[in-house]
C-alpha cells in the first residue's frame, strides 16, 4: 500500500513565509493514523503516513523528514527494529522518532526505545495538546536547523566569491605597490620610510638619496651614524629629533618643520619635512614615513625678496602688492604711515574696501585699465584707520601673465585742497571784480535817482501822503547806495597792508547782515571795548568776519541772541599787545566730534550749502596777519553757547606816522 500524503487544512498568513516540514506517521491501523492526523492538523505541516515499516523506509529516502511518529508493534518489522534500520543509516541517523505504545509501556521497553534512537516515548490514550506540543517542538528545530543549512550554504558560497574577489584585489594590489614604489622613486619629493619603530632601518627614495647625498638604496640611519647633518634656526638637530625618528618615537604627527640639511658632499639644503607614525593590527608603532620637500631656491628667492621689500619700506610713498582679487599680499612702511593700519593688520584685507577707495566712474575701471594696457595712473578719493579722508595721486602696474598688482600711492590731499582754495580765490577775486564793476555802473544812475526823488519830493503839487511815500522811497534808496558803496570798498583789495579799524569793520560786516538777523529775530549785542587798530588787508579780514557772523547768525534759531565783543589782550613777557574779537552766539552748539574735524578742508555741518572751506580759509587768513583763530562750545540744560575768538597783534603807530 503506498503512503499517503495528507495536507493540513490551517490556512496561514499571506505574510508568514514560513516553509511547511513533513512530518511521517506510522502505523499498521489507519484509525490511529487518521487520529494523529486530526490532532496534529492545526500544526500546519505537511503529514505523510505509512501503515508499514516499508513504506516509512520508502518515504523516509523520498523526503526529507522532520520527525517520525511511529507505533512499537506493527507487523512484519516493529517500531524497535525500524529504528535501528534507520540509525544504521547516515542520512537518518539524526532524524528525531517518537515512539507511540499502548502495549509496551514498561520501563525496559522505554529503555530499549531510547537505545534504538528515540528522543520520546508516549503511552495510548495519546493527549492531543500533548502530542502537538512534542511534535512541533522537533518540526521547528528541523526547520530552524533547514534554514542553518541553507544560509550556511550561501555563505559558503559567498566566502567562495569573496576569496576569489581577494585573490584578485591582491593581485591588484601588489601590482598598485610596484607601481607606487616606482612613482616613489621618480618623485621629485624625497620620501623616507622607517621600518622599524626604532628607525634602525630607513630606506628613502632618489631624491631623498640626492638631499642627503647618499647613494640610491642606502640605509638612511646606518649611512649617516648618527652624524647630526641638520640644523634648525642655527641649532644641530640631533637623531632622535628628526622628523621620522620624532614621528616613530611619539607616535604622533609631526607637522611641517624647515631644516637645513648640510650634506657631507655639496652645498647646504633647505627643506620643508614632515613626518606621521605607521601602526600595525594592534595598534602598536611599526614604524614611520616622511616626505622632505626642497625649498632651497624658494628659501633663496625668499631672502631676494626679503631684501627688495626691505628697500621698498625705506620708499616713503605707499607702495602695496594685491592680487586679482585685491587682497592685500604686501604692504610697506610708507603705507602703514599714510594709512595707519600695520602691515598685520593689512595683510589679507580687500584693499578697496579696506580704504573706502573711491573713483569717478567707478574702481572698475582699473581693472580695465589693466587688463588692456597694464597701466593705470589716476587720483583715488581714500580713508585712513582714523576715518580722514585723503586724495591719492595712485599708479597701478601688473606683468603679463601675472595675477599680482603693483599699487603705489602718494599723498596729495594738502595739495588739492591749496589748488581749490585757490581756484575758489581766483573765482571770488573774479566776482569780486564783476561786483565792483556792476556797483560802479548802478552807482551814476542811482545818483541820478536820488535827487530826482529828492526833488520830487519837495514838489509842491505832492499831498502830505504822497510826500509820506516818496520819503520812505528816498530812504530805501539812500539804503541801497550805501550798499552799493559798501560792495565797492569790500571788493578794492589793496596792494599792501594798511591801517585797519576793526570797529569800524565789523560794523560794515554787521550793516550788510542786518535784514538776516532781522529776519530771524535775533538780537544783537555789541561791546567794544576799543576800536581795535590793527594792521591788515581790510578784505580779507572782512571775509573772515563775514564768514563767522553768518556762520552765527545760521547756527542761533529764531529769537536767539548774538554778541560781537572787541577786546585789548595786554603784553605779556616782551611780547606785543593783541585785539581780540569774541563772537558769541546761543545757537545749537559743535560737538566733540566735529570739533575735531571743523578747522579741516571740506568738513561742514550744513547739509546743503557748505563747502567746507570757509573756516579753513578764515584761520588762513588770520594766520597770515600773525593772528590765531580759536573757538569753545559750552552746551547745559539752558542750550548751547558757542564763541569764535579771533586774535590779531594791535598796530602801534610809529613815530613817523604820527
Amino acid at each position: 500500500m503506498m503512503p499517503e500524503v495528507v495536507p493540513t487544512q490551517t490556512a496561514t498568513p499571506a505574510a508568514d513565509v514560513r516553509e511547511p516540514v513533513t512530518i511521517l506517521m506510522v502505523d499498521d491501523q489507519p484509525s490511529k493514523l487518521i487520529s494523529y492526523e486530526v490532532m496534529l492538523a492545526e500544526l500546519g505541516e505537511r503529514l505523510v503516513k505509512a501503515t508499514s515499516g516499508r513504506e516509512a523506509l520508502d518515504q523516509l529516502l523520498k523526503s526529507d523528514v522532520a520527525v517520525v511518529l511511529m507505533d512499537v508493534s506493527m507487523p512484519e518489522i516493529d517500531g524497535f527494529e525500524l529504528a535501528d534500520m534507520m540509525r544504521q543509516h547516515p542520512r537518518f541517523q539524526k532524524t528525531p522518532i517518537i515512539f507511540v505504545s499502548a502495549v509496551h509501556l514498561t520501563e525496559v521497553d522505554r529503555i530499549r526505545g531510547y537505545k534504538s534512537g528515540a528522543v520520546d516515548y508516549i503511552s495510548v490514550p495519546v493527549i492531543p495538546e500533548v502530542l502537538r506540543a512534542k511534535v512541533s517542538v522537533f518540526a521547528e528545530l528541523h526547520r530552524k536547523t533547514r534554514e542553518l543549512q541553507s544560509l550556511n550554504r550561501e555563505l559558503e558560497l559567498r566566502v567562495a566569491q569573496r576569496s576569489d574577489q581577494l585573490r584578485v584585489l591582491n593581485g591588484q594590489l601588489q601590482q598598485r605597490v610596484a607601481e607606487m614604489e616606482s612613482i616613489m622613486q621618480v618623485l621629485p619629493v624625497g620620501v623616507a620610510v622607517a621600518h622599524t619603530p626604532g628607525c634602525e632601518w630607513i630606506t628613502g627614495n632618489a631624491a631623498l638619496s640626492e638631499i642627503f647625498g647618499l647613494n640610491p638604496g642606502d640605509n638612511l640611519a646606518k649611512s649617516l651614524g648618527g652624524f647630526p647633518i641638520a640644523s634648525q634656526n642655527g641649532r644641530l638637530l640631533p637623531t632622535k629629533d628628526m622628523p621620522v625618528q620624532r614621528a616613530a618615537l611619539s607616535g604622533k604627527v609631526v607637522d611641517s618643520m624647515e631644516i637645513e640639511i648640510m650634506p657631507r658632499n655639496g652645498s647646504p639644503r633647505y627643506v620643508l619635512a614632515s613626518a606621521s607614525p605607521l601602526f600595525d593590527e594592534a595598534g602598536n608603532v611599526s614604524g614611520a614615513v616622511g616626505a622632505f620637500f626642497d625649498v632651497s631656491e624658494r628659501k633663496r628667492m625668499d631672502d631676494k625678496l626679503r631684501e627688495r621689500a626691505e628697500l621698498l619700506d625705506l620708499a616713503t610713498e605707499a607702495i602695496m602688492v594685491r592680487d586679482s582679487n585685491d587682497t592685500i599680499r604686501y604692504w610697506n612702511a610708507g603705507a602703514v604711515a599714510l594709512y595707519g593700519w600695520t602691515r598685520e593688520e593689512a595683510l589679507g584685507q580687500n584693499a578697496h574696501q579696506l580704504l573706502s577707495t573711491e573713483l569717478e566712474g567707478g574702481i572698475s575701471r582699473i581693472a580695465d585699465a589693466l587688463a588692456a594696457n597694464g597701466r593705470w595712473e589716476g587720483n583715488l578719493r581714500q580713508q585712513t584707520r582714523e576715518g580722514r579722508e585723503i586724495v591719492v595721486a595712485s599708479r597701478h602696474a601688473v606683468q603679463q601673465d601675472s595675477a599680482a598688482v603693483l599699487e603705489i600711492n602718494r599723498d596729495i590731499t594738502s595739495q588739492m585742497i591749496a589748488e581749490e582754495a585757490l581756484r575758489r580765490n581766483e573765482r571770488l577775486a573774479a566776482m569780486g571784480k564783476l561786483a565792483g564793476i556792476v556797483a560802479h555802473e548802478i552807482n551814476n544812475p542811482l545818483e541820478a535817482i536820488i535827487n530826482t526823488f529828492y526833488l520830487l519830493s519837495m514838489h509842491p503839487s505832492l499831498d502830505e501822503e504822497a510826500r509820506h511815500y516818496a520819503r520812505i522811497a528816498d530812504t530805501e534808496l539812500a539804503r541801497i547806495s550805501h550798499i552799493t558803496k559798501q560792495t565797492l570798498s569790500f571788493y578794492r583789495e589793496s596792494q599792501r597792508a594798511v591801517p585797519v579799524l576793526i570797529s569800524e569793520l565789523l560794523d560794515n560786516v554787521l550793516e550788510l547782515q542786518h535784514r538776516s538777523m532781522q529776519m530771524g529775530r535775533i538780537t544783537l549785542e555789541k561791546c567794544y571795548s576799543v576800536q581795535g587798530n590793527v594792521y591788515g588787508f581790510p578784505s580779507e579780514l572782512k571775509q573772515v568776519f563775514m564768514n563767522l557772523v553768518s556762520n552765527a547768525i545760521q547756527a542761533t534759531p529764531e529769537g536767539g541772541r548774538i554778541r560781537i565783543s572787541i577786546k585789548e589782550a595786554r603784553a605779556r613777557n616782551g611780547s606785543s599787545p593783541s585785539v581780540c574779537v569774541f563772537i558769541t552766539d546761543t545757537g545749537s552748539g559743535i560737538s566733540l566730534e566735529h570739533g575735531k574735524k571743523l578747522f579741516e578742508p571740506f568738513f561742514t555741518t550744513k547739509p546743503v550749502k557748505g563747502t567746507g572751506l570757509g573756516l579753513w580759509i578764515s584761520r588762513g587768513i588770520i594766520q597770515k596777519h600773525d593772528g590765531a583763530l580759536f573757538f569753545r562750545s559750552i552746551s547745559g540744560q539752558d542750550g548751547a553757547v558757542t564763541t569764535f575768538q579771533v586774535v590779531i597783534p594791535a598796530y602801534i603807530a610809529s613815530s613817523s606816522e604820527v
